[in-house]
């Protein structure tokens, strides 16, 4: 048997779909948010460039070699965990500067949930950011 949540938006007293936090309406609503929010972050001159760069064979071939040769998620390393990377991550973001982005010593290789975690915390946008010193 399935427990059912009532919808978290405020004042809604529907039952959230299952697993899901919001109602069907609202869970509508907060897809249609995401990807209008998904949508504007792509129109960037930054973000196009960053589309183009990773689409080059260059870039392809760069992250095949760099992850063969390091193959371990170096974030969970750090915390003594074997697991393997998945993913180049830019130490610094590269922003759509062609120079940065094929620099390999700003390469690190990490796991898909590292590497979320690291860009959710750099994108502007993001609930997740640490407050700002006042």
């Amino acid at each position: 048997m399935v427990i059912r949540k009532v919808c978290c938006r405020p004042g809604c007293d529907d039952l959230a779909v299952e697993g899901g936090a919001h109602c069907p309406m609202h869970e509508e609503r907060r897809k249609e948010k995401l990807a209008e929010r998904r949508a504007k972050a792509k129109l960037g001159e930054a973000a196009q460039t960053g589309i183009q760069l990773y689409a080059t064979p260059a870039w392809k071939a760069g992250r095949r070699v760099f992850l063969t040769r390091n193959p371990l998620c170096v974030d969970c390393g750090e915390l003594g965990l074997v697991v393997a990377a998945t993913e180049v991550d830019h130490i610094e973001p590269h922003r759509g500067d062609r120079d940065l982005f094929f620099d390999r010593t700003n390469w690190q290789p990490l796991c898909k949930p590292c590497h979320s975690r690291k860009t959710a915390r750099e994108c502007p946008s993001s609930k997740f950011l640490e407050p700002k010193a006042a």
